[in-house]
Protein backbone atom coordinates (compact mmCIF):
# COMPACT_ATOMS: atom_id res chain seq x y z
CA UNK A 1 0.00 0.00 0.00
CA UNK A 2 1.47 3.38 -0.94
CA UNK A 3 2.13 6.07 1.66
CA UNK A 4 -0.11 8.52 -0.23
CA UNK A 5 -3.20 6.53 0.77
CA UNK A 6 -2.80 7.69 4.36
CA UNK A 7 -2.48 11.35 3.39
CA UNK A 8 -5.62 13.53 3.41
CA UNK A 9 -6.81 14.00 -0.17
CA UNK A 10 -6.16 17.54 -1.37
CA UNK A 11 -9.05 17.70 -3.81
CA UNK A 12 -11.81 16.03 -1.81
CA UNK A 13 -14.43 17.58 0.42
CA UNK A 14 -18.10 17.61 1.38
CA UNK A 15 -20.80 17.75 -1.22
CA UNK A 16 -21.56 21.32 -2.36
CA UNK A 17 -24.48 22.84 -0.45
CA UNK A 18 -25.78 24.69 -3.50
CA UNK A 19 -26.48 21.53 -5.52
CA UNK A 20 -30.09 20.47 -5.97
CA UNK A 21 -31.06 16.82 -5.61
CA UNK A 22 -29.94 15.00 -8.75
CA UNK A 23 -30.44 11.48 -10.00
CA UNK A 24 -27.62 10.43 -12.28
CA UNK A 25 -28.86 6.83 -12.63
CA UNK A 26 -32.54 6.98 -13.44
CA UNK A 27 -34.22 3.69 -14.23
CA UNK A 28 -32.32 0.44 -14.67
CA UNK A 29 -28.62 0.72 -15.40
CA UNK A 30 -27.27 -1.38 -18.26
CA UNK A 31 -23.89 -3.02 -17.73
CA UNK A 32 -21.89 -5.47 -19.86
CA UNK A 33 -22.38 -8.11 -17.15
CA UNK A 34 -26.16 -7.62 -17.21
CA UNK A 35 -26.13 -7.88 -21.00
CA UNK A 36 -24.08 -11.10 -20.89
CA UNK A 37 -26.49 -12.58 -18.36
CA UNK A 38 -29.49 -11.54 -20.49
CA UNK A 39 -27.99 -13.24 -23.54
CA UNK A 40 -27.30 -16.41 -21.52
CA UNK A 41 -30.87 -16.41 -20.20
CA UNK A 42 -32.25 -15.89 -23.71
CA UNK A 43 -30.32 -18.93 -24.91
CA UNK A 44 -31.64 -21.05 -22.02
CA UNK A 45 -35.18 -20.00 -22.88
CA UNK A 46 -34.81 -20.56 -26.62
CA UNK A 47 -33.36 -24.02 -25.98
CA UNK A 48 -36.36 -24.93 -23.77
CA UNK A 49 -34.24 -25.46 -20.67
CA UNK A 50 -36.46 -25.91 -17.64
CA UNK A 51 -34.21 -23.90 -15.34
CA UNK A 52 -30.77 -22.48 -14.70
CA UNK A 53 -29.13 -20.27 -12.11
CA UNK A 54 -26.86 -17.30 -11.50
CA UNK A 55 -24.93 -16.97 -8.25
CA UNK A 56 -22.77 -14.09 -7.11
CA UNK A 57 -21.56 -12.00 -4.22
CA UNK A 58 -23.87 -9.33 -2.78
CA UNK A 59 -24.18 -6.00 -4.59
CA UNK A 60 -22.77 -7.09 -7.95
CA UNK A 61 -26.01 -6.36 -9.83
CA UNK A 62 -27.93 -9.65 -9.82
CA UNK A 63 -31.24 -8.06 -8.86
CA UNK A 64 -30.66 -5.27 -11.38
CA UNK A 65 -30.31 -7.98 -14.02
CA UNK A 66 -33.64 -9.50 -12.94
CA UNK A 67 -35.37 -6.12 -13.30
CA UNK A 68 -33.65 -5.50 -16.63
CA UNK A 69 -34.60 -8.87 -18.07
CA UNK A 70 -38.20 -8.48 -16.95
CA UNK A 71 -38.32 -5.25 -18.99
CA UNK A 72 -36.49 -6.36 -22.14
CA UNK A 73 -37.75 -9.94 -22.51
CA UNK A 74 -40.97 -8.76 -24.16
CA UNK A 75 -38.94 -7.05 -26.88
CA UNK A 76 -36.30 -9.80 -27.14
CA UNK A 77 -38.91 -12.47 -27.84
CA UNK A 78 -41.40 -10.43 -29.83
CA UNK A 79 -44.09 -10.49 -27.16
CA UNK A 80 -44.17 -14.27 -26.84
CA UNK A 81 -42.54 -14.44 -23.39
CA UNK A 82 -44.03 -13.43 -20.04
CA UNK A 83 -41.58 -12.87 -17.16
CA UNK A 84 -42.73 -13.28 -13.56
CA UNK A 85 -40.16 -11.84 -11.15
CA UNK A 86 -40.32 -13.12 -7.57
CA UNK A 87 -38.05 -11.66 -4.90
CA UNK A 88 -37.35 -13.58 -1.70
CA UNK A 89 -35.06 -11.18 0.16
CA UNK A 90 -35.38 -10.09 3.75
CA UNK A 91 -36.26 -13.32 5.58
CA UNK A 92 -35.81 -17.08 5.56
CA UNK A 93 -38.62 -19.00 3.89
CA UNK A 94 -39.11 -22.42 5.49
CA UNK A 95 -42.83 -23.02 4.94
CA UNK A 96 -44.68 -23.24 1.63
CA UNK A 97 -47.29 -20.77 2.84
CA UNK A 98 -44.56 -18.17 3.47
CA UNK A 99 -43.13 -18.60 0.00
CA UNK A 100 -46.50 -18.48 -1.74
CA UNK A 101 -47.63 -15.39 0.14
CA UNK A 102 -44.38 -13.59 -0.72
CA UNK A 103 -44.80 -14.60 -4.39
CA UNK A 104 -48.30 -13.13 -4.36
CA UNK A 105 -47.03 -9.96 -2.69
CA UNK A 106 -44.46 -9.65 -5.49
CA UNK A 107 -47.36 -9.65 -7.93
CA UNK A 108 -49.21 -6.96 -6.00
CA UNK A 109 -51.65 -9.31 -4.26
CA UNK A 110 -52.25 -9.43 -0.53
CA UNK A 111 -53.92 -12.74 0.24
CA UNK A 112 -55.63 -13.67 3.49
CA UNK A 113 -55.87 -17.34 2.50
CA UNK A 114 -54.13 -19.80 4.80
CA UNK A 115 -54.48 -23.06 2.93
CA UNK A 116 -51.54 -23.98 0.75
CA UNK A 117 -53.64 -25.11 -2.21
CA UNK A 118 -55.71 -21.90 -2.19
CA UNK A 119 -52.53 -19.84 -2.26
CA UNK A 120 -51.16 -21.91 -5.16
CA UNK A 121 -54.32 -21.46 -7.18
CA UNK A 122 -54.36 -17.71 -6.52
CA UNK A 123 -50.71 -17.40 -7.55
CA UNK A 124 -51.22 -19.23 -10.82
CA UNK A 125 -54.34 -17.17 -11.55
CA UNK A 126 -52.24 -14.03 -11.24
CA UNK A 127 -49.65 -15.46 -13.62
CA UNK A 128 -52.36 -16.33 -16.18
CA UNK A 129 -53.53 -12.71 -16.07
CA UNK A 130 -50.12 -11.68 -17.40
CA UNK A 131 -50.42 -13.96 -20.42
CA UNK A 132 -51.80 -12.87 -23.77
CA UNK A 133 -52.87 -14.78 -26.89
CA UNK A 134 -49.29 -14.35 -28.15
CA UNK A 135 -47.70 -15.91 -25.06
CA UNK A 136 -45.76 -19.10 -25.70
CA UNK A 137 -43.36 -19.17 -22.75
CA UNK A 138 -43.59 -18.25 -19.08
CA UNK A 139 -40.30 -17.42 -17.37
CA UNK A 140 -40.22 -17.29 -13.57
CA UNK A 141 -37.26 -15.49 -11.99
CA UNK A 142 -36.61 -16.42 -8.37
CA UNK A 143 -34.32 -13.77 -6.86
CA UNK A 144 -32.48 -14.15 -3.51
CA UNK A 145 -33.19 -17.88 -3.69
CA UNK A 146 -30.58 -18.59 -1.01
CA UNK A 147 -33.31 -17.58 1.45
CA UNK A 148 -35.62 -20.38 0.28
CA UNK A 149 -35.22 -23.72 2.03
CA UNK A 150 -34.42 -26.54 -0.45
CA UNK A 151 -37.43 -28.44 0.91
CA UNK A 152 -39.60 -25.80 -0.78
CA UNK A 153 -38.15 -26.25 -4.26
CA UNK A 154 -41.04 -28.58 -4.96
CA UNK A 155 -43.26 -25.48 -5.09
CA UNK A 156 -41.37 -24.34 -8.19
CA UNK A 157 -41.80 -27.80 -9.72
CA UNK A 158 -45.56 -27.54 -9.16
CA UNK A 159 -45.51 -24.08 -10.73
CA UNK A 160 -43.67 -25.49 -13.74
CA UNK A 161 -46.18 -28.33 -14.05
CA UNK A 162 -49.09 -25.88 -13.98
CA UNK A 163 -47.46 -23.76 -16.69
CA UNK A 164 -46.92 -26.83 -18.87
CA UNK A 165 -50.51 -27.91 -18.29
CA UNK A 166 -51.60 -24.60 -19.82
CA UNK A 167 -49.54 -25.47 -22.91
CA UNK A 168 -46.89 -22.82 -22.20
CA UNK A 169 -43.17 -23.62 -22.13
CA UNK A 170 -41.80 -22.95 -18.61
CA UNK A 171 -38.35 -21.76 -17.56
CA UNK A 172 -37.16 -20.99 -14.03
CA UNK A 173 -34.18 -18.66 -13.62
CA UNK A 174 -32.75 -18.87 -10.10
CA UNK A 175 -30.63 -16.05 -8.67
CA UNK A 176 -28.81 -16.17 -5.37
CA UNK A 177 -25.75 -15.40 -3.31
CA UNK A 178 -22.78 -17.81 -2.98
CA UNK A 179 -24.69 -19.99 -0.51
CA UNK A 180 -26.74 -21.14 -3.49
CA UNK A 181 -23.73 -23.18 -4.63
CA UNK A 182 -23.81 -25.22 -1.42
CA UNK A 183 -27.54 -25.75 -1.78
CA UNK A 184 -27.09 -27.05 -5.30
CA UNK A 185 -24.25 -29.32 -4.19
CA UNK A 186 -26.52 -30.80 -1.54
CA UNK A 187 -29.36 -31.52 -3.95
CA UNK A 188 -27.26 -32.74 -6.88
CA UNK A 189 -28.50 -36.30 -6.37
CA UNK A 190 -32.10 -35.20 -6.70
CA UNK A 191 -32.64 -35.52 -10.44
CA UNK A 192 -36.11 -34.03 -10.14
CA UNK A 193 -34.60 -30.75 -8.92
CA UNK A 194 -31.28 -30.76 -10.78
CA UNK A 195 -32.96 -31.68 -14.05
CA UNK A 196 -35.31 -28.72 -13.79
CA UNK A 197 -33.99 -25.81 -11.75
CA UNK A 198 -30.24 -26.10 -12.10
CA UNK A 199 -29.42 -27.37 -15.57
CA UNK A 200 -26.68 -24.73 -15.73
CA UNK A 201 -25.02 -22.61 -13.05
CA UNK A 202 -23.17 -19.38 -13.85
CA UNK A 203 -21.31 -16.89 -11.71
CA UNK A 204 -22.48 -13.27 -11.86
CA UNK A 205 -19.49 -11.02 -11.21
CA UNK A 206 -18.85 -7.32 -10.95
CA UNK A 207 -17.16 -5.29 -13.68
CA UNK A 208 -13.56 -5.40 -14.87
CA UNK A 209 -11.79 -2.11 -15.62
CA UNK A 210 -12.54 -2.54 -19.32
CA UNK A 211 -16.19 -3.16 -18.54
CA UNK A 212 -16.36 -0.05 -16.35
CA UNK A 213 -15.21 1.95 -19.38
CA UNK A 214 -17.79 0.18 -21.55
CA UNK A 215 -20.51 0.95 -18.99
CA UNK A 216 -19.56 4.65 -18.90
CA UNK A 217 -19.48 4.81 -22.70
CA UNK A 218 -23.00 3.38 -22.83
CA UNK A 219 -24.17 5.78 -20.09
CA UNK A 220 -22.65 8.73 -21.93
CA UNK A 221 -24.10 7.80 -25.32
CA UNK A 222 -22.57 8.17 -28.78
CA UNK A 223 -22.99 11.94 -28.67
CA UNK A 224 -21.74 12.25 -25.05
CA UNK A 225 -25.21 13.38 -24.02
CA UNK A 226 -24.64 12.58 -20.32
CA UNK A 227 -21.41 14.62 -20.20
CA UNK A 228 -22.96 17.58 -22.03
CA UNK A 229 -26.05 17.50 -19.80
CA UNK A 230 -24.25 17.48 -16.47
CA UNK A 231 -20.76 18.87 -17.22
CA UNK A 232 -21.12 21.23 -20.22
CA UNK A 233 -18.01 23.27 -19.47
CA UNK A 234 -15.83 20.18 -19.32
CA UNK A 235 -17.51 18.74 -22.43
CA UNK A 236 -16.52 21.87 -24.37
CA UNK A 237 -12.90 20.97 -23.72
CA UNK A 238 -13.36 17.43 -25.05
CA UNK A 239 -13.68 15.78 -21.63
CA UNK A 240 -16.10 12.89 -21.07
CA UNK A 241 -17.01 10.69 -18.12
CA UNK A 242 -15.02 7.77 -19.57
CA UNK A 243 -11.90 9.64 -18.45
CA UNK A 244 -12.76 8.74 -14.86
CA UNK A 245 -11.64 5.14 -15.37
CA UNK A 246 -7.86 5.72 -14.97
CA UNK A 247 -8.39 7.51 -11.63
CA UNK A 248 -10.64 4.68 -10.42
CA UNK A 249 -8.10 2.07 -11.48
CA UNK A 250 -5.22 3.98 -9.87
CA UNK A 251 -7.17 4.32 -6.61
CA UNK A 252 -7.80 0.58 -6.46
CA UNK A 253 -4.16 -0.27 -7.19
CA UNK A 254 -3.00 2.18 -4.52
CA UNK A 255 -4.95 0.21 -1.92
CA UNK A 256 -4.15 -3.29 -3.17
CA UNK A 257 -1.64 -4.10 -5.88
CA UNK A 258 -3.89 -6.66 -7.48
CA UNK A 259 -1.40 -7.38 -10.26
CA UNK A 260 1.35 -8.40 -7.83
CA UNK A 261 -1.22 -10.48 -5.98
CA UNK A 262 -2.03 -12.14 -9.33
CA UNK A 263 -5.64 -11.16 -8.83
CA UNK A 264 -8.29 -9.26 -10.75
CA UNK A 265 -10.91 -6.99 -9.24
CA UNK A 266 -14.54 -7.24 -10.35
CA UNK A 267 -16.11 -3.97 -9.22
CA UNK A 268 -19.59 -4.54 -7.72
CA UNK A 269 -22.17 -2.38 -9.45
CA UNK A 270 -23.74 -1.00 -6.26
CA UNK A 271 -20.38 0.35 -5.04
CA UNK A 272 -19.51 1.61 -8.51
CA UNK A 273 -22.75 3.57 -8.70
CA UNK A 274 -22.14 5.14 -5.29
CA UNK A 275 -18.55 5.98 -6.22
CA UNK A 276 -19.60 7.57 -9.51
CA UNK A 277 -22.31 9.58 -7.77
CA UNK A 278 -19.68 11.06 -5.47
CA UNK A 279 -17.38 11.85 -8.40
CA UNK A 280 -20.21 13.43 -10.38
CA UNK A 281 -21.16 15.67 -7.46
CA UNK A 282 -17.51 16.62 -7.09
CA UNK A 283 -17.38 17.58 -10.77
CA UNK A 284 -20.50 19.77 -10.75
CA UNK A 285 -19.34 21.75 -7.73
CA UNK A 286 -18.45 25.25 -9.06
CA UNK A 287 -15.56 25.37 -6.61
CA UNK A 288 -14.00 22.45 -8.49
CA UNK A 289 -14.23 23.96 -11.98
CA UNK A 290 -10.46 23.97 -12.34
CA UNK A 291 -9.90 20.61 -10.64
CA UNK A 292 -9.73 17.11 -12.06
CA UNK A 293 -10.76 13.86 -10.46
CA UNK A 294 -7.64 12.12 -9.16
CA UNK A 295 -7.19 8.84 -7.36
CA UNK A 296 -7.42 10.84 -4.10
CA UNK A 297 -10.96 11.88 -5.01
CA UNK A 298 -11.86 8.27 -5.71
CA UNK A 299 -10.29 7.09 -2.45
CA UNK A 300 -12.39 9.61 -0.57
CA UNK A 301 -15.46 8.10 -2.20
CA UNK A 302 -14.26 4.63 -1.16
CA UNK A 303 -13.88 5.87 2.42
CA UNK A 304 -17.43 7.18 2.40
CA UNK A 305 -19.11 4.09 0.93
CA UNK A 306 -16.92 1.53 2.71
CA UNK A 307 -15.60 -0.12 -0.45
CA UNK A 308 -12.00 -0.16 0.79
CA UNK A 309 -13.00 -2.52 3.60
CA UNK A 310 -14.53 -5.11 1.27
CA UNK A 311 -12.42 -4.65 -1.87
CA UNK A 312 -10.49 -7.91 -1.56
CA UNK A 313 -13.75 -9.86 -1.32
CA UNK A 314 -14.42 -8.91 -4.94
CA UNK A 315 -10.99 -10.02 -6.20
CA UNK A 316 -10.35 -13.34 -7.87
CA UNK A 317 -7.15 -15.10 -8.83
CA UNK A 318 -6.22 -14.67 -12.46
CA UNK A 319 -6.53 -17.70 -14.67
CA UNK A 320 -3.12 -19.10 -15.68
CA UNK A 321 -1.91 -17.89 -19.05
CA UNK A 322 -2.43 -20.35 -21.87
CA UNK A 323 0.59 -21.23 -23.99
CA UNK A 324 -1.06 -21.23 -27.42
CA UNK A 325 1.91 -22.98 -28.99
CA UNK A 326 1.66 -25.87 -26.53
CA UNK A 327 -2.13 -25.94 -26.83
CA UNK A 328 -1.90 -26.55 -30.60
CA UNK A 329 0.57 -29.38 -30.29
Amino acid sequence: MSDSVNEPPEDAGPLPSNVESLYFFEGISWTPQIEDAAQAAALWINCDQCGAAFWGLPRVGKSEFAKYFEKVALEMFGGTVVVVRLQFGGEQFKKPEQLLKRALTNLGVRSTARERESLRIRLMDEIWLKCTPQTRRVVVIGDELQNVAPDLYGEFALMEAAISEKKYIPCLICIGQPELQSTIANVDKNLHIMGRQFQELREFRGLSFDQIAEFLQALDGADHHFTWKHFPKRAQGGWSIVRLVPAIEQAIRSVHDVDKMNMELFFPMAYLRQTLNYLFFFLIDPDNDQKEVTHHTVLDAFDRNGFKKVMLSYCKGKAPAVDHQEATQ
